[in-house]
């Protein structure tokens, strides 16, 4: 028992920490006696089983911002294309919603909770928390008014 504990923790806490084992599915299920299970591969045929998510957080403490501004699509008088990787609960990714419905500023939004494939994308940035804003090469991690606005304007909005 304390050693399919252990071996349980040790899985679930890889996946939260974005290890190589994130990559791999990890399911939970019931054995026979009623104990509960975690494994990599898939379970006994007939069990009853469930895929765990890892799960995902808002970004806390100050955004960062990597990329430079994507001066081709300025440089056209167009603007430079926006994303924002987020959920339905995250309270900085309504807060990126208002700014950017507030400024008239046109965007995808992603929900990676309800969309396989936008969580595809988000695994595949690398990206731990949300939001997750892409504006053209330039992206941030986490939500600042000030650093989402100088991001804009510096990418022709």
């Amino acid at each position: 028992m304390r050693k399919s504990l252990c071996i349980a923790v040790a899985a679930l806490l890889a996946v939260a920490a974005g290890s190589a084992w994130s990559q791999q599915q990890i399911y939970r299920w019931v054995d026979a006696d009623g104990k509960v299970r975690y494994t990599s591969e898939k379970p006994p045929q007939g069990v009853k089983s469930s895929p765990l998510q890892s799960r995902i957080s808002s970004y806390a403490g100050t955004p960062t911002v990597v990329g430079a501004p994507s001066r081709t699509s300025a440089g056209r008088g167009q603007p430079a294309e926006v994303k924002m990787y987020a959920t339905d609960w995250c309270g900085y990714c309504k807060k990126a919603r208002e700014f950017m419905t507030k400024n008239g500023v046109r965007y995808t939004e992603l929900d990676i909770e309800k969309v396989p494939a936008a969580r595809a994308e988000y695994d595949k940035l690398g990206a731990r928390g949300v939001p997750v804003i892409l504006v053209g090469a330039q992206r941030m991690n986490g939500y600042s008014e000030e650093s989402l606005a100088a991001m804009l304007k510096a990418n022709g909005y």
